[in-house]
Order: structure tokens, then C-alpha cells, then sequence
């Protein structure tokens, strides 16, 4: 009895005051609470929902570091092709526009050396004469491109290419695809692929040495990164080439995803998008801007330039996920930055937390897939809480209304369905509740809103900032948008009159053709028993819709060889083909509009009306909307 009081009171004493004085065991957890002795399970029970269902295949890997060391998990899931190869942590993955963080790594290590200023007018560090767009004396810095507000128009021509055989030189691609600028450096963000290959063709430019090898020699080789690939081609690792045909892209399918028939690409602004490697390599990339307390980290000379290199230097507003040299911050249960990718057949997502050195690399072989990439990423690093604030709140009628992306071409043939695609309304649901398209977005803070589900195509939409201005005459109003990728700029109700209308008169357009040849056919067989023969009218009547049904077969080509990632200058003949309609229908309007009355046919008379107003129509159309470039 004496020896079992003995041990309790020996217990009591430790616990009481020993115990405090003792270093609890540290048990590592991702920043949602798991912990990472569990993590495998967690990610395989999460994958198992998913796989096979809204996903094809999907590379995990994760990385943790804490007090005593750290821990990897790498594991994949899914199938590399479709019901016959399964995904393996050997698998190879593009990541798309994931690989901007090399670009922005590579300008800081340059940054370091003294090499770039971060202020300074990027023709400092360009050839003589680079540009010949630019419209604004403001300069650009790198600091514009590294915030995606240099003022360039979006293009979507001559971005991938369907053949490797006529991808050109990063330089002759900057060269001959350099956007017009259409806003004030510094004043609007619309991500740019070619701000970001820019940026490494300056890499290039002041190393001396091809953007790609740069980066063998400072990052994948310093991190034994022996998966990847960055070359456009893949010329500096066969290795990876050769896997790289071991997996296909997918799309989502009727029940589950199917391989896509356009799944390679290759890409001339390879900086901006051009990475293929596993994901086991591309963790070892996150983990090297996560060092220990007494590490440095294996990319910088100096700690505190990697420091700098994660601290956000943009952001719309307070309490609105910004940007950090180009990492986007995003907004979860800790501060997390990074970026996520999109070719046409693959997606990634790469998230890092400096303060919890904790990292997520979601890579998967399947387009717009987010049921991994952004459900799984936001199961690890936990739910964001939105500040407790008294602040009024402006009513969510203020910010109701039509906008478009900033980010867009704004010239040249696609502008018009790119301005269909990107012009849409945002309406109020109560004073605190916005809707987009079915995404409900809920007012946290003055002027910041977060999405709260409602469209799982919008769920890439994560928060919805706006900034206003005061007006002499109107008062507050609204100048622009922002998801934190781009903003969006205000359209007036005109403005979506004459975008719509445009469509409107174009289908119009497009169904006089058959009507017309119908018409003419009927009339055709009718007269033939009459024996009534075509008169000159009439035959330049045929001329004129048939010459019109030409030029609509001649754009949906077009159309087609665009999205099929045909050069620009294979396209020029359907350029010429249209300049060429323009000009013989105002040729033909013109004789047509004097001698249409001649007809004695009242009959014929209205249907040369109908035929010179919608060619001239289409005519006017196919102009201001740009078709002939």
C-alpha cells in the first residue's frame, strides 16, 4: 500500500511541476488540422471521391517542415490514359502557367546579383527599339509584369502551336506577337502570358544564356529537379519527353472524363507555360522557398530576398487576396501564396505557406479540373475566416451591372466572341448578396466579397473586390473589378446593346444565306416551267448570297484553324478572302441599290432589298469587328 501512495505521489509531482518545464512533443499537422501521420489516408479517402469521376489522374505531393525536420508524401492517383494506365508518382504532368514561378524566381536571383532593378524601364535590360506598340510614355517596370499591369491586350493566336515543328525562338515570339497596350502601366491587371515571357526572355537576355538552361543551372539542378522539363520541345531532358507520351490530357465527359483529341500543345512563350515533370520534383521546388530558421534556402544567396520575393507588394484593397512578385496570395485558414496552371488538357495548382512550411503540388492530366486542385488544397490548408469588422457595408445594388474582363484581345478577329465570352452581369440578390451566373458571393468586408458556391464552374472565383472613385456628377462609382488573377472594367448598357445587337444582326446574317438559296431554288424550278430566264439582276442577285454564304464558310474555317492553334500566318488567306468580300459587296450593293427598281417583279424586287441590306450588313460587321486581321 506504502509503495502504490509513493508512486501516485511521485505521478502527482511530475505532473504538477515538472511537466511544464518539459518541451511538449511537437506533432506536426497540415494548417486544417491533420495530422500528418494521418495525411495519407486523409488524401487517399479524399482522391478515392473523386477519381474516375469529376477526375482522370492526379499527382499529389505534399511537404512539411517543422521543429525537428520535415516529411514528404508523394503519391498519385487515377489513371495516366483512361481505363489502361494507371497514374504513377514516375508520371509526368504539365504545369501550365505554374511554371510563371520559375520566371519570377529567376528575376529575384538576378535581383540579388544587383542585375535588375525592379523599378527601372524594362528596355533598360532589352535589345535597342524592342517594342513598337507602345502607347503610353509611363514605363514598364518589372514590377508591372511580375503584377500583370503593363496595359498589353490579351491574344490567344499564336500562343500554342499544334506542331512542334513551327514553334519559333522565345525571342522571334515576343517579337512578332507583341500585343497592343491599351492601358496606363500600373492601372489595370490583366494577366499576361507574354508580360511573363518577357520576363524571362530579360532573364535571358542578361545571363547570356537561353532562358531554359538558366534555369537548369540555378533551380532544377541545384534541387536534383531530374523529372522536368522546361524547353518548349523538351530538348533538355529526352527523358521526360519520352513520358510525356505515356500520359494523356483529358476532358470532362458524360459521367466521366475522356481523353482529349488535341491534348499536346506547344507553346512559343514557353516561360509563361511550357514545365513537364512529376510531382515529386515540382515539391522539391516549393520546399526550397520554405527553409528552416537556421537554413538558406538552396535558390538565394540571402534569405531575405526569398523573404521578399513572398511578401505581397500588390493588392486591390484591404482585405483582398494580392500578389506577391508574381506568386498570387490566396486567402485560407493561414497566408498562402502561388499559383495554378491550365493547358488545354492539364491542370495544377502549387500553394505554399511560408509561416506553417507547409506545401501542396495538385497536378492532374485533366482541363479546368478543380475537384482535386482547388477542393483537395482547400481541405489541406483549412477555411478562410473573413475578419470581424462594425464597418458599414455599401449595398450590393451599388456594384450591379454589366463588366468585362480586362484581360481580353482588343483588336484583331477574336475580339468579338472573346467580348461575348467575357462581358457579363453581376445582379444583387439582397444589399449584401451578389450573383454571378448562379455564384452567390457574399459581402465580408466593405467592397470585398466572397463566393460561396452555386456554380462549380465559377468556383475558380474565390473573392470579388471592386474599387471606386468619386464623380463630379454621379458621385461614387465604380471603376473596376477584380478577382485577383484580372480585373474587370464596368460596361455601360449602350455597350452591351451594340456587343449583342452585333450578334443578333450576325445570326440574322447567317440565316438569310440558306433562306436566300432556298428561295432561289424554288423560284428556280417554278420559272423553268414558265420558261422565264435570269436577267442580269438576278444573276447578281445569286452572286451576291453566294458570295456572302463563301465568306461565312471562309470564318468558320477560320474559327476552326484558330482554335486548332494554327500559326497567324497560315491564317492570312482567310484575311485576304474577307478583305476581298468587303470590297466586291460594296461593289455590288452599289450597283444593285441603282438598279433594283428595273425588276418588274415586285416579288424580286423586296428580295434584292433583303439581299443588299444583309450583305451590307455583314460587310460592315465582318470590318468593325476585324475579321480581315
Amino acid at each position: 500500500m506504502k509503495t502504490m501512495v509513493s508512486l501516485l505521489t511521485i505521478s502527482i509531482f511530475l505532473t504538477v511541476w515538472v511537466a511544464p518545464f518539459v518541451p511538449a512533443l511537437e506533432t506536426p499537422t497540415t494548417p486544417s488540422g491533420i495530422p500528418v501521420s494521418e495525411l495519407e489516408q486523409f488524401v487517399d479517402e479524399y482522391a478515392a471521391g473523386h477519381m474516375g469521376v469529376k477526375t482522370a489522374g492526379a499527382s499529389v505531393a505534399i511537404y512539411k517542415g517543422f521543429k525537428d525536420g520535415e516529411t514528404v508524401r508523394n503519391k498519385a492517383y487515377g489513371y495516366a490514359i483512361q481505363d489502361e494506365v494507371k497514374a504513377g508518382t514516375d508520371s509526368v504532368f504539365e504545369w501550365g502557367s505554374a511554371t510563371k514561378l520559375l520566371v519570377w524566381t529567376s528575376v529575384m536571383q538576378l535581383v540579388e546579383q544587383g542585375l535588375i532593378d525592379l523599378n527601372s524601364d524594362i528596355r533598360n535590360y532589352l535589345p535597342p527599339d524592342f517594342f513598337k506598340k507602345l502607347k503610353y510614355e509611363t514605363p514598364v517596370t518589372m514590377y508591372n509584369l511580375m503584377h500583370h499591369n503593363a496595359g498589353w491586350e490579351d491574344s490567344i493566336v499564336n500562343l500554342f502551336y499544334s506542331s512542334p515543328k513551327v514553334v519559333p525562338s522565345l525571342e522571334r515570339s515576343l517579337l512578332y506577337n507583341e500585343p497592343a497596350q491599351i492601358y496606363k502601366p500600373g492601372t489595370v491587371v490583366a494577366y499576361s502570358n507574354y508580360g511573363t515571357a518577357l520576363a524571362g526572355y530579360i532573364v535571358e537576355f542578361i545571363s547570356g544564356k537561353p532562358f531554359y538552361e538558366y534555369v537548369w543551372e540555378n533551380i532544377f539542378e541545384p534541387l536534383d529537379m531530374k523529372d522536368t522539363a522546361l524547353h518548349p520541345l523538351q530538348k533538355d531532358n529526352p527523358a521526360v519527353a519520352e513520358k510525356r507520351g505515356q500520359i494523356k490530357g483529358h476532358i470532362p465527359g458524360k459521367g466521366k472524363p475522356v481523353p482529349s483529341k488535341g491534348e499536346r500543345i506547344f507553346i512559343g512563350l514557353y516561360p509563361a507555360g511550357s514545365v513537364i515533370g512529376t510531382a515529386g520534383d515540382a515539391i522539391k521546388f516549393l520546399a526550397a522557398l520554405l527553409p528552416a530558421e537556421n537554413e538558406t534556402s538552396l535558390l538565394f544567396n540571402d534569405n531575405n530576398t526569398l523573404n521578399e520575393m513572398l511578401t505581397v507588394n500588390y493588392s486591390l484593397r484591404e482585405n483582398f487576396p494580392g500578389i506577391a512578385h508574381g506568386f498570387f496570395e490566396y486567402f485560407s485558414s493561414v497566408k498562402t501564396l502561388g499559383h495554378g496552371g491550365n493547358t488545354v488538357a492539364f491542370s495544377s495548382l502549387f500553394t505554399l505557406s511560408p509561416e506553417e512550411r507547409f506545401a501542396v503540388v495538385i497536378m492532374t492530366n485533366q482541363a479546368q479540373e478543380t475537384a482535386m486542385c482547388n477542393g483537395l488544397t482547400k481541405a489541406l490548408f483549412g477555411e478562410y475566416k473573413p475578419p470581424e469588422t462594425t464597418e458599414k457595408f455599401p449595398d450590393a445594388g451599388k456594384f450591379t451591372g454589366f463588366y468585362t474582363m480586362a484581360r481580353r484581345p482588343a483588336s484583331g478577329f477574336t475580339k468579338l466572341i472573346m467580348s461575348l465570352m467575357s462581358t457579363f452581369p453581376f445582379k444583387s440578390v439582397d444589399e449584401n448578396t451578389l450573383d454571378l451566373g448562379g455564384a452567390k458571393l457574399i459581402q465580408i468586408s466593405p467592397y470585398v466579397f466572397i463566393n460561396t458556391g452555386g456554380n462549380d464552374f465559377l468556383d475558380i472565383v474565390n473573392f470579388l473586390g471592386f474599387e471606386t472613385a468619386d464623380d463630379p456628377e454621379q458621385g461614387s462609382v465604380v471603376t473596376r473589378a477584380s478577382i485577383g488573377y484580372f480585373d474587370l472594367l464596368p460596361v455601360s448598357l449602350g455597350e452591351v446593346v451594340v456587343l449583342y445587337g452585333s450578334l443578333v444582326l450576325m445570326v440574322l446574317c447567317l440565316l438569310f444565306v440558306p433562306a436566300a438559296i432556298i428561295i432561289t431554288v424554288v423560284g428556280a424550278v417554278k420559272n423553268r416551267k414558265k420558261r422565264i430566264p435570269f436577267n442580269l439582276m438576278k444573276k447578281l442577285n445569286i452572286i451576291l448570297f453566294s458570295s456572302m454564304a463563301a465568306a461565312v464558310i471562309n470564318n468558320v474555317i477560320l474559327a476552326v484553324r484558330a482554335l486548332s492553334f494554327s500559326t497567324y500566318s497560315s491564317l492570312m488567306a482567310h484575311f485576304i478572302i474577307n478583305v476581298a468580300y468587303i470590297v466586291f459587296a460594296q461593289v455590288c450593293i452599289g450597283f444593285m441599290a441603282t438598279n433594283w427598281k428595273k425588276d418588274e417583279s415586285k416579288g424580286n424586287r423586296v428580295f434584292f432589298v433583303f439581299s443588299i441590306v444583309f450583305t451590307a450588313v455583314f460587310a460592315v460587321l465582318l470590318t468593325i469587328w476585324e475579321f480581315w486581321r
